[in-house]
């Protein structure tokens, strides 16, 4: 018995549902949680219809847009400080995305939830900057359904492709997603080389000739 056959049961469930929310929800402040993996494989079944696309998607964007606010939250709290601090990478991380919050958070915020990390250490670093809810939550509601539809809908573009194989679609939208989040990175990375740090600014004095 594969494992395509193995999750079949769980996929046909109307347990999967709030099952995928709670995973997209406890992914926000535990990264280890493959709540990618369980989108994936339902935009796979989806395919043959069941479950339902729609449905599959506005759960996990519901989960996700819950996560982000657990994350936001904890990184407000008492808590929040000592348990990034335990880390150095971590708090440099969400020091270096905190430093980039006074440009264009909303865009930010929704290209950091394709980057590998990227969305724990931002949803932190909203909250450590304190970030109004205002702000942080139109853009987090954005990122979720966007990070849902397509993470879904590259399974189910997956299942249709590899109908005799769905295993190897799921592997296929894994691959593709990773992908992606290397690319974003990338660009990303060129950018904030290209622009100028304020304090490697030189301002050019008019020199006079004679």
């Amino acid at each position: 018995m594969d494992l395509m056959s193995l999750a079949g049961p769980v996929m046909t469930s109307p347990l999967l549902y709030p099952l995928l929310a709670g995973l997209c929800s406890l992914d926000g402040v535990v990264p280890m949680i493959p709540s990618e993996a369980a989108v994936l494989a339902s935009g796979v079944f989806a395919h043959s219809g069941t479950p339902n696309l729609v449905l599959v998607v506005l759960t996990t964007a519901l989960g996700v847009f819950i996560g982000d606010h657990l994350a936001y939250g904890l990184s407000r709290s008492v808590l929040g400080p000592r348990l990034i601090n335990r880390s150095r990478h971590v708090s440099r991380a969400v020091a270096a995305a905190g430093r980039q919050l006074d440009r264009r958070p909303g865009l930010l915020i929704v290209m950091s939830r394709f980057l590998p990390g990227g969305r724990v250490t931002m949803n932190l670093a909203c909250g450590t900057a304190r970030l109004p809810l205002s702000k942080f939550s139109p853009a987090s509601a954005i990122a979720a359904l966007a990070w849902a539809v397509y993470t879904a809908g590259l399974g189910f573009v997956g299942g249709a492709a590899f109908v005799e194989n769905p295993l190897l679609g799921l592997g296929v939208g894994l691959g593709l997603s990773f992908a992606l989040g290397g690319l974003i990175e990338l660009v990303r990375r060129r950018i904030s080389h290209r622009r100028p740090h304020p304090r490697n600014r030189v301002e050019r004095l008019p020199v006079r000739v004679g």
